[in-house]
């Protein structure tokens, strides 16, 4: 070979190594991801990096439902931070989590792309409230960028997935609030009239009845190899002398329980029409024996309330010492929110800066509280009869101290639950309409998608 063709020959191949550096480094830098396509719903095709905003978004709403139920111990059923491809979702079929979130996510891309389509066609205008919280949520990100000593594009890369920048995030939160908001607000517009509300309630009593009782509980749990059969007699023995009075017992109150939240061992009984406050009865099974009491058929015309509250939770729950701290931060709180102005707009300035409720984005509101919503203290003092706006007061709960403040008073639950249900009846059916015989196709870049979760 002459020198002039070999030369010619180490230019070949310089020239395509750098090709191919820059080829892996567009891909390593994330670029190849968002050019790189992973799916496509109806026309509407999504990117890698716009799949795995999708994907992370629905990892996080799965979590915090569990979450919701079980607080801390929801990492023993669904665990974000371990390979989701080693996590059993389905013992039976052997579905790991990585498959259910996989489904999830390609469930919500077809809702999400219809809803934005309709949206669009209908001409709807998204509320600027909510740009102003993909502003926030950026703002909040390119911050925990910063502690981390990351630059913010490769903290949302870590977090959100390869190829995610702040145009992916920006552009995908802004379409997922769009179709979602214009999904509100299609139920927020729809038309509820009394009869509406009177042939669902008619058609539908048990998800809404509710009644309020007290039980005893005698266990006959026994340890292993221990003698069940004289667990369950001594169960039973102590429940008939509590029931027929000859022994005092523990009881334990529920109030405004719907039928499906009641035991199915006395749920018939206790919503029986026959039913008279203080009646008891007596019920077992294997688990040991009961004495239910009857209170009362709840009324569902009641008017719900709207309160703001600031909650202290204490560090440690099961130290006096930390109850106290927590208090007197309640106390230094309510100080600081007395010398702002002491009004409702003080109230929520101070709520969004220190209570530890997931209600502080919204300045400690609650509205359209109903009984049986929340934890029986604040319960009490929310449907005081005496109760009127502008009252605040520090309550505690299991949860730590709240500082209260009455709002209001708000609409008759009878016809914000029925009326709210119709309406999200009526936009499952609408949205069921838009989705029908739509899937996902997986489209070259759908295998690298979810990798940052393993």
């Amino acid at each position: 070979m002459s020198k002039k063709a070999k030369y010619n020959l180490v230019k070949i191949v310089v020239a395509l190594c750098v090709v191919l550096c820059v080829v892996l480094t567009a891909f390593e830098l994330g670029v190849t991801y968002r050019i790189l396509k992973a799916a496509e719903v109806d026309g509407t095709e999504y990117s890698v990096a716009e799949y795995n905003w999708l994907y992370t978004n629905s990892v996080y709403e799965i979590y915090n439902n569990y979450y919701s139920q079980y607080g801390q111990l929801a990492t023993y059923f669904f665990n974000p931070s371990s390979n989701l491809s080693e996590q059993v979702y389905n013992q039976e079929t052997g579905e790991t989590w990585a498959d259910y979130v996989k489904t999830y996510t390609d469930n919500t891309l077809i809702e999400m792309t219809k809803l934005y389509d309709a949206g669009k066609a209908a001409g709807y205008e998204m509320e600027e409230t909510h740009y102003e919280t993909i502003e926030k949520e950026w703002n909040d990100a390119k911050e925990a960028a910063a502690e981390s000593g990351l630059s913010v594009n490769n903290y949302v890369e870590m977090n959100y997935g390869r190829g995610v920048n702040e145009k992916v995030f920006k552009e995908m939160e802004e379409r997922y609030f769009y179709a979602f908001s214009f999904a509100s607000n299609f139920a927020e517009n729809e038309e509820v009239s009394a009869s509406d509300i009177d042939a669902y309630y008619a058609e539908n009593k048990e998800m809404f009845d509710s009644v309020s009782y007290r039980t005893f509980f005698a266990s006959a749990a026994v340890e292993e190899g221990g003698d069940k059969e004289a667990a369950k007699a001594d169960a039973k023995a102590k429940a008939e002398a509590v029931l027929a009075g000859t022994e005092e017992g523990e009881f334990t109150a529920y109030s405004h329980y719907v039928k499906s939240s009641v035991n199915p061992l006395f749920a018939d009984w206790v919503f029986d029409a026959a039913r008279t406050a203080g009646e008891k009865a007596y019920f077992e099974n294997e688990n040991g024996s009961y004495v239910v009491e009857f209170v009362e058929a709840n009324d569902l015309h009641y008017n719900t309330v709207n309160v703001r509250h600031i909650l202290v939770a204490p560090e440690d729950k099961a130290s006096d010492t930390a109850w106290q701290e927590a208090l007197a931060l309640a106390e230094k709180y309510e100080k600081e929110w007395k010398e702002l102005g002491g009004s409702e707009e003080n109230f929520a300035e101070t709520a969004a800066k220190y209570s530890v409720d997931s209600s502080a984005a919204n300045g400690g509101l609650y509205e359209n509280i109903f009984k049986g919503q929340m934890v029986a203290e604040f319960e009490d003092w929310c449907f005081d009869s005496a109760r009127k706006p502008g009252d605040s007061e520090i309550i505690k709960t299991s949860y730590g101290y709240h500082i209260m403040y009455f709002s209001g008073v708000s609409e008759e639950y009878y016809s914000y639950a029925i009326g709210n249900t119709v309406k999200n009846v009526r936009l499952n059916d609408y949205i069921n309409e838009l989705i029908e015989g739509v899937e996902v196709s997986e489209l070259s870049g759908n295998k690298y998608v979810g990798r940052h979760f393993g």
